[in-house]
């Protein structure tokens, strides 16, 4: 009969057969259990269970009545960029895309979201636990501020945080052992986390595949409902494609992890496989070639323009005219408002010098819609 077994028969005596059960599967290693008293060892159990214990508590802390306390120190961890400009345009889609949530799921009225902006030059944004949003300088100078992309990345991190993915992931991930190996000390006071802790380690903490589709699929509908471009999504993605061939695969580090995030292409994919759905089917674009098709008839081809490529211009474009015919009304005429191709007061796009023409793309449309 080896050590083990009469250790374990001996406890089971003792009439502990949870503790055997805990040797068999390995929750406690040989080394730790040899070095141990039975009492020691029931302690040392007990006081993990505890402590776990406490930092669930903590999360949901930070998670709840303690969300504002963590935002002041996540600002003070990773700094705030003051500019008037770009943090009205934070707000003015933090404050849109709130009111679109707001019709199907009332309860973000009930923990608003706390947003800013934070001087990393990455393109990246995150939520964390007490709907805290931050997003990264980056994001608006590499989409020239467009208000639509960058809403575009919004609404990912929204969902995040609707669908309680921070706070989700922080209690799988948060053990005892890791807050030990990250912070040494893992209570302030004995009681709960240190708000520092939190902040510096419960960002992204235990975002998944699953996750982030979720995020981008919702996310769409949030986009929508606001009143933002459906083609906005794919440009995001278009874009980034773009640019990893430009040499700037680094600038994208956290967002491309094949273990936490789906490909760029499948992203792009997906989201312009929904465009052609918001359409009612009408609109699609050819990924290789960038052709715009209406009821699968070739509209345009856009040419690159700029800083967008023209892939890019073709879901932009796209989105545009997916929006006119996901209403079930008769259509306008297409008309040439001033180089402006318009179906009534929707503007579709505005012909650069390579491109078709505004009049001519007027008659394909008026022929084809």
């Amino acid at each position: 009969m080896n050590q083990r077994t009469s250790f374990c028969k001996a406890v089971l005596k003792a009439g502990i057969s949870a503790l055997c059960l805990a040797l068999s599967i390995g929750l406690l290693q040989p080394s730790k259990i040899e070095a141990l008293s039975l009492g020691k060892l029931g302690g040392s159990i007990a006081s993990t269970a505890s402590e776990q214990q406490k930092v669930r508590e903590s999360l949901d802390y930070y998670e709840n009545a303690g969300r504002n306390e963590l935002f002041e120190e996540i600002k003070k961890t990773d700094g705030v960029i003051n500019d008037p400009y770009l943090n009205n345009e934070l707000s003015s889609i933090m404050t849109r895309l709130t009111n679109a949530v707001a019709k199907t799921e009332p309860s973000i009225k009930d923990k608003p979201y706390n947003y800013f902006i934070n001087p990393q030059t990455v393109f990246n944004a995150y939520c964390t636990l007490g709907h805290n949003i931050s997003v990264n300088v980056g994001v608006f100078s590499f989409f020239d501020n467009d208000q639509d992309k960058v809403a575009a990345v919004v609404a990912h991190e929204l969902v995040h945080g609707q669908k309680n993915h921070p706070i989700n992931g922080a209690k799988k991930k948060m053990t005892v052992e890791f807050v030990q190996k990250v912070a040494g000390s893992q209570m302030s006071g004995g009681s709960k986390l240190a708000v520092d802790v939190v902040a510096t380690n419960a960002k992204a903490v235990g975002v998944t595949k699953p996750n982030e589709w979720e995020a981008d699929n919702i996310a769409f509908g949030y986009l929508t409902d606001a009143g933002y471009n459906p083609g906005a999504p794919a440009a995001v993605w278009q874009r980034v494609i773009d640019k990893m061939g430009s040499g700037s695969k680094g600038f994208f580090d956290d967002i491309l992890n094949p273990s936490t995030h789906p490909g760029e292409k499948e992203r792009r994919d997906n989201y312009a496989k929904k465009l052609t759905e918001y359409s009612n089917n009408k609109v699609t674009v050819n990924a290789a070639t960038g052709e715009i098709k209406v009821n699968n008839k070739s509209f345009m081809k856009p040419a690159g323009f700029g800083n967008i490529s023209g892939l890019e211009r073709s879901y932009l474009v796209a989105g545009k005219l997916a929006k006119a015919y996901h209403s079930k009304e008769p259509l306008a005429q297409a008309r040439n408002d001033n180089g402006v191709v318009r179906l009534g007061d929707l503007a579709i796009v505005q012909p650069g010098s390579a491109d078709t023409s505004a009049d001519e793309l007027v008659k394909i449309l008026n022929e084809i819609k």
